[in-house]
């Protein structure tokens, strides 16, 4: 998925973060590996499956990068990363992934380790009375929540 069919999808989106802390009201969280990894389990069964994303710009990266990463992955996580791999020529555009489970033991693992931030993405959805929220991952195992106002 691209950030714009993401963006049709309802998601609070930007590229810069000074964008997001101008018109999102936003709250810090810090979090280590096992805090977020239970947090956003939470909020994935709370919004529905179906209204959960990741940015994961692990495909973007170059060789060096990539080895560098997958030092910290297991060989079952790597394996389940080249299933979700983009097809060759779409690294740029699809960076946007559904929030299963195993994306997401990999994420907060690697946000944690500060080796590669990603952001989660939660619409909005009926079954939920919350409103849409965005995850940003920071340094110093920090998560910067943006929201409407």
């Amino acid at each position: 998925m691209t950030k714009q069919q993401l963006r049709e999808k309802g998601a609070i989106c930007f590229d810069k973060i000074t964008d997001g802390l101008r018109k999102y009201a936003d709250v810090k969280l810090v979090m280590d590996e096992k805090k977020a990894l239970t947090h956003f389990k939470s909020l994935r069964k709370e919004y529905g499956v179906e209204h959960a994303f990741a940015d994961f710009y692990y495909f973007r990266l170059d060789f060096d990068a990539r080895e560098m990463v997958n030092e910290l992955l297991s060989p079952e996580e790597i394996s389940y990363l080249e299933l979700i791999s983009p097809l060759p020529g779409d690294e740029e555009e699809e960076i946007i992934f559904p929030l299963d489970e195993k994306l997401l033991k990999i994420i907060v693992r690697l946000n944690a380790s500060e080796m590669l931030f990603s952001t989660i993405y939660f619409t909005a959805s009926d079954r939920c009375e919350r409103m849409r929220t965005t995850w940003w991952g920071n340094y110093g195992k920090e998560y910067i929540c943006f929201k409407d106002r």
